[in-house]
């Protein structure tokens, strides 16, 4: 039996034929001169009229698409210009590449809600920072690259999305091809990485709406007083575009800032923002990208009541209450959360909801740094024979990181600790701090470091 047999029997398709209907869909919605709306075209426009005619009913047609298309128009054709590798050199105006240019009204809102304020503009680094891979030699074929600036944060929540994509969101899952994920080809992650973006901004707009941000030459607002420039917002750049930047606008725009208001409780006596005073990404951003809403807790639920079950606001009656509101289901992406600077008494709550999810990828954030824990066995998550030993990846996205497998151990646990309260203390203090943000959900669970020095 051939390998093309083999596959059909179960019920596989070949990655030509797979890649060929990508290129096909890539090709279609590439064209970025193409106005998918079926309405008559100014008449003080030159437009011309094209219709995709779809196969005969004796089956002689040919078919141009391989779903059926009204009749749309395009503007008339712009000279064709070649690099010189023969390639076609995309235009760089911005008219060609349709959409509705943002108000300033609308501007205000972005930057108030990402910023707090109208005035503040982002950094050099974070305007360098975009989603780009690791050279496909690294230890790391599929990670992205970081900086170390507040975008890292960001890039890493994509990254848990582009791994999930990779992994687990395959037409056919075992351990085996879970372990070969791991060493995508150029057009295997670059699918993984337009995926993962399209599933964090669907699930932030509830499934019903969703919206990119594009690049323009020419200014959409003139300039205002009340509203600083950054050469961001109010008019792009065509080459090395900022896109961490238009993926955080499209990601607000995507949710709405109405609906972020309501789930960030901002009033006019409140100012809570997406980015901290650093430009770091604050809770609500990682909650808004891993579930789609922007929580500023990590508990299960709504709490109303206090640990020692007194009212939050102290008022009566009980409607009056304002509840904190947390995670209200399971994510596809978990959370995991340290800092050493807290109180055993009184640490960061955060609830099962987050720290068993559906895919075994948790986002962490270890003294405000961030990083990505991961495992290529699914059942992990669902099946609690597999938590008594397995192994974890961390990954960072900083320029040489070595590759970092930690071995975990639960059935045994660590090794005892000291006779004395001294010598305990001791250990303790000696402990990485990963370690200690992995048994926040594995309580006392032994990691091993393999052929590395604990570096964190």
């Amino acid at each position: 039996m051939s390998a093309s047999d083999t596959m059909k029997s179960m019920g596989l398709t070949s990655p030509g034929a797979e890649r060929e209907k990508l290129n096909k869909l890539l090709k279609i919605f590439d064209d970025k001169g193409i106005n998918l709306e079926d309405s008559k075209p100014p008449r003080d426009l030159n437009y011309r009229r094209v219709r995709f005619n779809g196969p005969s009913a004796d089956g002689d047609g040919d078919p141009k698409l391989t779903q059926r298309v009204k009749t749309f128009y395009v503007e008339s054709w712009p000279e064709l210009r070649l690099n010189k590798d023969g390639t076609v050199m995309r235009p760089r105006s911005g008219r060609n590449l349709g959409g509705t240019p943002i108000t300033e009204n609308t501007a205000t809102l972005v930057r108030e809600i990402v910023h707090g304020s109208t005035v503040h503009s982002f950094c050099r680094e974070w305007r360098k920072s975009s989603f780009i891979f690791q050279d496909s030699t690294s230890p790391y074929p599929w990670g992205l690259q970081t900086q170390r600036c507040g975008s890292r944060g960001l890039i890493l929540a994509v990254q848990a999305f582009v791994i999930k994509q990779l992994i687990f969101d395959r037409e056919y899952v075992s351990n085996i091809l879970a372990q070969n994920a791991l060493k995508p080809t150029e057009f295997e992650r670059k699918r993984a990485l337009i995926s993962a973006v399209c599933e964090i901004l669907w699930k932030a707009g509830d499934g019903k709406r969703c919206c990119v941000c594009l690049l323009q030459d020419k200014r959409s607002y003139p300039q205002d007083h009340r509203l600083r420039d950054d050469d961001v917002t109010e008019f792009f750049t065509s080459d090395k575009s900022p896109g961490c930047i238009l993926f955080l606008y499209s990601l607000v725009l995507s949710a709405s800032v109405f609906k972020l208001k309501e789930e960030m409780l901002i009033t006019n006596e409140t100012t809570y923002k997406l980015l901290s005073d650093r430009e770091e990404c604050n809770q609500a951003l990682y909650s808004l990208i891993i579930t789609g809403h922007a929580c500023h807790y990590m508990h299960n639920g709504n709490l109303v009541y206090s640990s020692n079950g007194n009212l939050l606001d102290d008022v009566e009656p009980e409607e009056l209450a304002t509840p904190l509101k947390g995670i209200q289901e399971r994510s596809q992406i978990g959370f995991l959360y340290w800092d050493k600077g807290e109180n055993d008494d009184s640490r960061t709550e955060v609830g099962s909801m987050l720290k068993t999810p559906k895919k075994p990828i948790w986002l962490t954030l270890i003294n405000n740094q961030p990083g990505l824990l991961f495992s290529t066995n699914i059942d992990l998550v669902s099946d609690w024979r597999v938590e008594t030993r397995f192994i974890l990846n961390y990954y960072t996205g900083l320029p040489g990181m070595p590759a970092c497998p930690l071995h975990i151990e639960t059935r045994f646990g660590r090794n005892a600790l000291g006779r004395t309260k001294l010598h305990r203390r001791q250990q303790e203090e000696n402990i990485p701090q990963l370690e200690r943000c992995i048994m926040t959900k594995w309580y006392g669970a032994a990691v091993d470091w393999p052929d590395i020095l604990p570096f964190y």
